[in-house]
C-alpha cells in the first residue's frame, strides 16, 4: 500500500467512529507476560503458556486456547477468553466488556475487577 493510500485510509478511519484495523496482532513479550498494547485491533489470538496483558484500546480480542492468567489494563475493550480451569482474569481499566468461556471442565476461574464500569460475565449457555 502507498504511504498516500495509507495515510488516506487512517484518516477516514479518524472520520468513522468504531473503525477498526484488522492487521495481525503483534506482541511483545515484557517481564514474562505475552503484551497487546496495539489500538483498534480485531483479532483472535491464542493464550499460550505464559500470562497476557491486554494494554490496548478499543480492541476486540477472542484469546483461545486453556488461558491461565489474562489482565486487561486498558480501556473500553470487547474480549472473550477460554480460560483455564482455575484460571483467572483480572481487569484494571474501565469500561471493558469481558466474556469467559471454559475448554475444559474444573474449577471455576478468578475474576477480579479492580477498574472502574466493567462487565464481566460468563458465555456458557
Amino acid at each position: 500500500m502507498s504511504v498516500s493510500k495509507a495515510l488516506a485510509t487512517a484518516a477516514g478511519c479518524v472520520l468513522l467512529a468504531g473503525c477498526m484495523y484488522t492487521t495481525a496482532a503483534t506482541p511483545t513479550v515484557e517481564n514474562g507476560w505475552t503484551v497487546y498494547r496495539q489500538t483498534r485491533l480485531a483479532a483472535r489470538v491464542p493464550c499460550g503458556d505464559g500470562p497476557v496483558l491486554i494494554a490496548g484500546n478499543r480492541v476486540e480480542m477472542h484469546l483461545t486456547g486453556a488461558c491461565r492468567l489474562v489482565r486487561i489494563s486498558g480501556n473500553h475493550n470487547d474480549v472473550s477468553v477460554e480460560v483455564a480451569p482455575g484460571g483467572t482474569i483480572e481487569i484494571t481499566g474501565a469500561h471493558n466488556d469481558v466474556t469467559w468461556t471454559m475448554p475444559s471442565p474444573g474449577a471455576r476461574p478468578t475474576l477480579t475487577d479492580s477498574g472502574k464500569e466493567n462487565s464481566i460475565h460468563s458465555g456458557a449457555t
